[in-house]
């Protein structure tokens, strides 16, 4: 019993020893206990860390993932205090840009693995860091980083550089020199064939298939997309590229009028793997709506639309499927002839994040907004897209260019049949060696005289289209031209005739007010001196808002609190009244049109005027509200505390000239008009207020 209690004794002051260091010195006492604890205490750490960053507190899993690289740093081990920064890089969002950033994970790996002497994975950080400024659309930084890249693993021998060469064709894609990109998208095929390494074939097929499709030769996209689905295993966990390549692949083929394969395809695409995630889906329906359309069958292509669309409120801007998507709900829109919709979709499809269009798919969008504000009439807008259009396009297009690029393919083709023939060679090289090698030189030489051919032709078809399309940009420039000048001219004739218009309006106006204060001067009846001040008010009030039309150069919208200011200030001086008539104004922030602003004023002019006529020399206050009461309806009331109307009176079979007018100015606004005693009258019109 006495050993037991001393053996507990003997454990207890240990673990009071080991709180008592902890709580004087946490991270010397982790370093003096035994090394399982302090592996337990760094794997928790880590599980948080990770765990905050799968939850979206990315500013806890940074802080978590810093303190985790602070406590393991040794000298010496400068390898594995990178690697935690690479898996650190990998859990921060690309486009984050708070705090630590991915390109700073990627700074620090280059800095620690040059420290370490290991130049390999040095250069794998700067691809990184290339990669990423490739991502944010900082092409010609990530280009000059990738030769960078490209030149030291060929001083170092690495074999995988046809990854960098990969990247590099991106990037050229992206800058509209598809030159440049194809030459180094066949380079890198080139090279991954050499290495017999075919894990990235249908990445490398299809940027090459991409870009032959942007440059519109549908000939050649086809048989890269189909190099594509040969190599394809449908056993992505995120498919998304593969359903956007399949759609390419269908569209290509619809353009060589094989509708029905198209569909067929798409069809064994989505039975062969169901998409994965919103925008694999949006990419499916996108491709199965664009082949029913292409077949004539619009009830179909209707319903696949029609779920695309639901789906659009769901896509964001940082992926190119949601570009692809929105340029698709354009077409769609223009060819039921709904061109603002097609509007909407296509300003979607241009405001992607930076980085993620290229210049080709700009290109287009251009064009197709070009053809929907011609459709609705919005000529200078139409123009300026064309503009655009065109720029882009010699910037991609040119005879140079398009030789170069006919030159890359044949150049690889002979290459890749060389490479074929001279596998056979060595096949059959002991038994057959002379004739073989005759043979296949006689091959090349007619495989060599069939492309070059082949490219003559090709290059005078291309000579020809050149012709075509320039014939066609010089008639509608010219078009362009004259309807420029004719709307010039209808601008400056417009412009004269609403400034005569306005400036006859404003004469007659103050006409018809010096006639009436003449008439009211010679008439000696008090009943018609009443009679035409009040119309002399109700000119005024009309003259008010065509004032602020002059002045302000709008020829639609009147800002209702200025205006009713101005009207009350002007009922005012008109009754030069002392201060027992006051006016308490309650008024929204409102521009109306002026075909609602007008009956408004007379509505409130009568109102008023009532309320100073039967004030009978009393201390009364007039209220003055306008405002809006929901979403659709805007709501006038003008009250005062006054006498109010007598009890038996009915207002509905009341007949007077200011009860008609207020009547029927009420039904002109399409308006429900009240009017009640609440201590004093109550007038109320609530109407629609117009969209502007």
């Amino acid at each position: 019993m006495f050993v037991k209690m001393k053996q507990w004794c003997g454990k207890g002051i240990y673990l009071l020893v080991f709180i008592i260091a902890i709580m004087i010195n946490p991270a010397q006492s982790f370093s003096q206990t035994d090394g399982a604890y302090r592996s337990k205490w760094i794997s928790k750490l880590h599980t948080r860390a990770v765990q905050c960053f799968r939850s979206g507190d990315f500013d806890k899993g940074k802080i978590l993932f810093k303190e985790i690289i602070d406590s393991t740093r040794k000298a010496g081990e400068e390898e594995s205090e990178a690697g935690i920064w690479e898996e650190f890089a990998m859990l921060i969002p690309s486009r984050d840009s708070t705090g630590i950033t991915r390109m700073y994970c990627f700074e620090k790996m280059v800095s620690l693995y040059k420290k370490a002497g290991n130049e390999q994975r040095e250069i794998e950080a700067l691809k990184s860091i290339a990669n990423l400024n490739l991502l944010h659309g900082k092409h010609d930084l990530a280009e000059r980083q990738l030769l960078n890249v490209l030149r030291r693993y060929q001083a170092i021998g690495y074999p995988k550089i046809y990854y960098v060469y990969d990247l590099l064709a991106v990037t050229n894609r992206y800058q509209g020199d598809f030159s440049k990109g194809i030459s180094y998208a066949l380079r890198a095929i080139e090279y991954m064939e050499a290495a017999h390494d075919y894990s990235p074939a249908t990445t490398f097929y299809s940027r090459l298939a991409n870009m032959y499709r942007e440059l519109g030769q549908t000939e050649n996209s086809i048989e890269w997309y189909w190099e594509v689905f040969r190599k394809r295993e449908y056993l992505e966990k995120v498919n998304l590229y593969m359903f956007r390549d399949a759609g390419f692949l269908a569209r290509a083929l619809i353009k060589q009028k094989k509708e029905k394969t198209a569909l067929a395809f798409i069809l064994d695409i989505s039975a062969k793997n169901r998409p994965n995630g919103i925008y694999a889906k949006a990419s499916l329906l996108a491709s199965l709506a664009y082949c029913y359309q292409a077949l004539h069958q619009p009830q179909r292509a209707g319903k696949y639309y029609s779920e695309l669309v639901k789906l659009t409120g769901q896509l964001g801007k940082d992926n190119e499927v949601a570009t692809d998507v929105y340029y698709e709900m354009g077409q769609y829109f223009m060819n039921n002839h709904e061109y603002g919709r097609a509007k909407i979709f296509l300003q979607k499809a241009l405001n992607a994040q930076k980085g993620i269009n290229s210049i080709a798919d700009t290109k287009e969008i251009y064009l197709m907004l070009f053809k929907a504000d011609s459709a609705i009439g919005n000529y200078q807008s139409a123009t300026d897209n064309l503009w655009k259009h065109m720029i882009l396009k010699d910037s991609i297009f040119n005879e140079i260019k398009s030789r170069q690029i006919e030159e890359l393919q044949v150049k690889y083709e002979i290459a890749k049949r060389k490479k074929d023939i001279e596998v056979l060679n060595n096949q059959n090289k002991q038994a057959h060696r002379e004739k073989n090698i005759a043979l296949g030189c006689a091959g090349l030489l007619i495989v060599i005289i069939g492309l070059l051919f082949n490219s003559y032709l090709s290059k005078q078809k291309s000579n020809r289209n050149f012709e075509l399309h320039q014939r066609e940009l010089d008639q509608k420039n010219t078009f362009l031209e004259t309807l420029n000048a004719e709307q010039d001219k209808l601008l400056k004739d417009k412009v004269w005739l609403i400034d005569e218009v306005q400036h006859r309006v404003k004469n007659n106006l103050q006409m018809v007010v010096s006639l009436l204060n003449t008439q009211s001067v010679y008439l000696t009846d008090e009943a018609a001196v009443a009679a035409v001040k009040d119309s002399l008010r109700r000119v005024q009030t009309m003259s008010l808002i065509h004032q602020k039309l002059y002045v302000d150069e709008n020829t639609s919208l009147i800002d209702m609190p200025e205006y009713i200011n101005d009207l009350v200030d002007y009922l005012r001086e008109s009754f030069d009244m002392d201060t027992r008539i006051s006016f308490q104004q309650t008024v929204e922030p409102l521009y109306l049109d002026v075909s609602q602003a007008v009956p408004l004023g007379l509505i409130i002019n009568e109102s008023v005027v009532n309320s100073i006529k039967y004030s009978k020399d009393q201390d009364v206050t007039v209220h003055i509200s306008l405002r809006r009461e929901d979403e659709n309806h805007l709501l006038l009331e003008i009250a005062d505390n006054g006498v109010g109307l007598p009890v038996e009176f009915d207002w509905v079979e009341h007949q007077s000239m200011g009860l008609d007018l207020l009547k029927g100015l009420s039904k002109q606004l399409t308006g429900h008009l009240s009017i009640k005693n609440n201590n004093g009258v109550q007038i109320m019109v609530r109407f629609i207020a117009l969209k502007g």
